[in-house]
């Protein structure tokens, strides 16, 4: 439990600013793909909420089976 409350921990602490700069990293693409896909995907100040979502959505679940995955290992290695 302890393994499991310190990876969602971390995953968020880290999650949340890698999410936002890797979803501000991704604003040119995001303008490129706009008018293929006719849908605003960023403005002048940067992605739309959705993409933020998005990217909070797959970095945060990765970083935490990281970080549960090398707690398994830490713990299984006493």
């Amino acid at each position: 439990m302890k393994r499991t409350v310190i990876a969602i921990v971390l995953a968020l602490v880290i999650g949340l600013p890698l999410g936002w700069i890797l979803a501000m990293m991704l604003t040119p693409l995001l303008w490129d793909l706009e008018p293929v896909l006719h849908m605003e995907l960023a403005g002048h100040s940067g992605p739309s909420d959705s993409v933020f979502y998005l990217v909070w959505a797959i970095v945060i679940p990765s970083l935490f089976l990281l970080f549960n995955w090398i707690g398994a290992k830490a713990s299984a290695a006493q």
